[in-house]
């Protein structure tokens, strides 16, 4: 048994004895993009290597060049961004105030005072209690014989 003979036994092979027709057209391809992405590191490292830094120079000019255009775009972005916050919040303004009238009526409905009436309440007992204690004063103020305490 020859070299070429033991080479051909330990690969995966088909009918007309070719390792690489054994595969799929699928993985055949998948197998030569893999291999030209390795080429094209390959290639990458070399071209680094022979420029050095020129190359290094020239990479960081063309980042110079994207940032440029990213920031060209920026204030856009800002703006769009800007505009859907001011959208957002006027959005979320109705909705709570819309959910502010719904529980007010329920409220209502059930025969439980919102805070307006709770305040308009706690504001006449004030008054009254004020009144009263004023009557109070004035009823200890007045002398016996004239019809006060005794």
């Amino acid at each position: 048994m020859s070299d070429r003979d033991e080479h051909q036994d330990s690969q995966p092979r088909d009918e007309r004895g070719h390792p690489l027709r054994a595969l799929s057209g699928a993985s055949r391809d998948l197998r030569k993009y893999t291999h030209q992405i390795w080429l094209a590191g390959l290639g990458a490292y070399a071209r680094a290597e022979e420029e050095g830094s020129g190359f290094f120079d020239a990479l960081v000019e063309a980042g110079r060049e994207v940032e440029r255009r990213a920031k060209e775009k920026t204030p856009r972005v800002e703006d769009i961004k800007e505009r859907v916050r001011h959208h957002t919040g006027e959005t979320i303004d109705r909705m709570e105030k819309a959910f502010d009238d719904r529980l007010g009526k329920a409220l209502s409905r059930l025969g439980i005072p919102n805070k307006r009436e709770v305040d308009a309440l706690r504001q006449r007992v004030q008054e009254l209690t004020d009144a009263l204690e004023h009557m109070e004063h004035d009823d200890d103020d007045t002398p016996p014989e004239q019809g006060g305490p005794r």
